[in-house]
């Protein structure tokens, strides 16, 4: 049996403030020594994911921009292509979600990229390289939401009635095309099993936002790195919660899910 980790990076794998992973890099290395597949599936950018995957210093594919394109599954099998896009350009996006959604509801949406550098480091957290990093986005842009919960339902209606997505990270809003986490995983899971050695895998999903959730539901072992402002998905009869936040909740959940199901550690 494969194990394969689905996992979300920030607020999941890593620390939501600092954005590092120092902590576990052993535990996560020792696992892929072992055999255990780690998927990152997550709304950073090609670029951003790079950058991780360098620190980690293990090559591994990868999911980007929530579900939009697929990455390196040819290191898992060499008949599998580098790189599968499920998504349309940003700027085809950005032309349906101001051309079709309601000009009141637009009237609400702060764009990034339209931000000032001090704005866009204040709401992302990051600076200078990361920064450029994670604004620099082939498949969705990014937005914050002058609203609350009825507005934020209305303005993923619209978008779903266009055939856009609209996801919920920790920070920000993403604006893509039809497809999500959920997505991308399952078009990985599909892939994957068409090959012998993928036909029977047990799947692990982490996660810590509202656009994880879909992701979760459908993997065999779920979940969740509490952090501050997530406690109303913290539900305990669907998902393995974690004590601590990321990046030590990461290998806190990950550690039962391989114990309870008696898999390598």
């Amino acid at each position: 049996m494969k194990v394969l980790i689905f996992t979300d990076l920030d607020g999941s794998l890593l620390n939501n403030e600092t954005f590092k992973f120092d902590e576990i890099k052993n535990f996560i290395t020792n696992c892929l020594k072992k055999g255990i597949k780690l998927i990152p599936n997550t709304s950073k950018t090609n670029f951003e994911i790079l950058e991780f995957v360098k620190e980690l210093n293990f090559e591994i594919p990868y999911i980007t921009e929530n579900g939009s394109s697929i990455h390196n599954l040819n290191i898992l099998n060499p008949h599998i292509s580098k790189k599968i896009v499920l998504a349309r350009p940003v700027n085809e996006i950005y032309k349906d979600f101001t051309k079709n959604v309601k000009k009141q509801l637009i009237s609400n949406c702060n764009f990034l990229s339209e931000m000032d550098t001090d704005k866009q480091k204040s709401i992302l957290g990051l600076r200078g390289r990361k920064l450029e990093l994670a604004l620099n986005r082939n498949y969705t842009f990014l937005i914050t939401f002058n609203g609350g919960e009825n507005e934020v339902r209305d303005l993923m209606r619209s978008c779903h009635n266009i055939g856009l997505s609209l996801n919920q990270g920790g920070r920000v809003i993403s604006i893509g095309d039809n497809v999500n986490k959920l997505t991308g995983m399952q078009k990985t899971l599909n892939i994957l099993k068409s090959y012998n050695e993928f036909k029977d895998v047990f799947t692990i999903g982490v996660g810590d936002s509202p656009n994880d959730l879909e992701m979760l539901d459908e993997v065999d072992f779920p979940c969740l790195i509490k952090r501050k402002n997530n406690e109303n998905l913290l539900n305990k009869e669907k998902y393995t919660i974690s004590t601590k936040e990321a990046p030590y909740g990461w290998q806190e959940v990950v550690k039962i899910a391989l114990e309870k199901n008696k898999l390598i550690i």
